[in-house]
């Protein structure tokens, strides 16, 4: 008798006591809100739980047309991998319908790989949690990306678009001096438009990022120019005679928060009468990449950069050591080694 119940509760892995013929089957949505869940108990950013359920969907819209009815266990590497071939060749929607066929179009390699990340992640918690018996997406590796050149305003690009915003009006000298506290520091746009005065050393020309603001989860503080600190100082004190009550530094003329929508579209709206619309891509991104490059072409070092724009990871500060024809050509002009000979032969 005990033989016999020792066999009739052998586990099953990702089972806890249920016998051979009780095997758990996890749902997909109710894995993926377990998974939500979990993460964003675990203190999460909004932007990622909103990118896991982005990626969920498109993954969910996939596996309810190809396979139907199926559960967290049954997606197997196959599977997976049928569906990577499909974000990275696309896909012919009204299949079969003649008449009706619609030729699918291929993601970048750049997107397939930040929705496969995503998968792995979820795939990941999910063996992890012995919800699964072979993780599906363990050996899909993400596809190989071609290095473009990293897009930045040239300092004749920044002029002009700094010359736009009409400076005799409120937000337009507000606007011009995001812009220049962008180009000056390399912040991210959300996380200039998070500060309050708070964050901001005056006597030190510095801003103080707290952890929570930094998308790598760690303090850091930013040094700014004279110049860009005396802009702030002066937002700072118009906005306290008209808003008193505002805490955000970048505040429209009700005295809201600035969001990143509206200085995307007023920024649009700029590139274009500055005539720079076309000839680079006008986004509060771009302002980053200006720092990051100039400051590199200028002579500052990798780890200082690293630190100053909260890059986790020296790779990603690595990138902007790229530089474009124009760039390479000035540099050699100034560090010719018989440029600077026939110069000091006419000294």
């Amino acid at each position: 008798m005990s033989t016999d119940k020792r066999a009739g509760r052998k586990l099953v892995r990702g089972q806890r006591s249920t016998t051979v013929n009780e095997r758990v089957s996890y749902g997909l949505d109710d894995a993926f809100q377990l998974f939500y869940n979990v993460k964003k108990a675990e203190g999460m950013r909004e932007r990622t739980l909103a990118d896991y359920k982005a990626h969920w969907r498109y993954f969910r819209e996939w596996i309810d047309e190809k396979y139907p009815e199926v559960v967290l266990n049954d997606i197997t590497p196959s599977i997976a991998r049928e569906y990577y071939i499909y974000m990275a060749s696309g896909r012919t929607k009204y299949e079969g319908v003649e008449g009706r066929e619609i030729e699918g179009q291929a993601l970048s390699p750049t997107t397939v790989a930040i929705r496969l990340r995503t998968l792995r992640t979820m795939f990941n918690f999910w063996s992890a949690e012995r919800m699964l018996d072979i993780n599906p997406v363990a050996n899909l590796k993400p596809p190989k990306e071609d290095e473009d050149e990293i897009e930045a305003f040239t300092d004749e690009q920044l002029r002009l678009l700094l010359a736009t915003p009409d400076t005799r009006t409120f937000a337009g000298f507000r606007d011009r001096t995001l812009y220049m506290l962008l180009a000056d520091s390399g912040l991210r746009i959300q996380e200039a438009l998070a500060l309050t005065s708070e964050h901001i050393d005056i006597k030190s020309r510095c801003i103080h990022l707290s952890a929570a603001m930094n998308k790598n989860r760690k303090p850091r503080i930013v040094p700014v120019s004279a110049d860009v600190m005396r802009l702030l100082f002066e937002l700072m004190t118009e906005n306290k005679a008209y808003f008193p009550e505002a805490t955000h530094l970048f505040i429209t003329a009700y005295g809201d928060p600035l969001t990143s929508d509206t200085v995307r579209k007023r920024l649009t709206r700029y590139g274009i009468e500055a005539g720079i619309d076309g000839d680079v891509r006008v986004s509060p991104h771009t302002f980053r990449h200006y720092f990051c490059k100039t400051y590199l072409l200028n002579g500052g070092d990798l780890f200082s950069l690293q630190r100053i724009v909260g890059h986790s990871n020296i790779t990603t500060t690595r990138k902007y050591i790229q530089m474009n024809d124009e760039n390479v050509r000035a540099q050699h002009a100034q560090f010719s080694p018989i440029i600077r000979l026939r110069a000091g032969k006419r000294r």
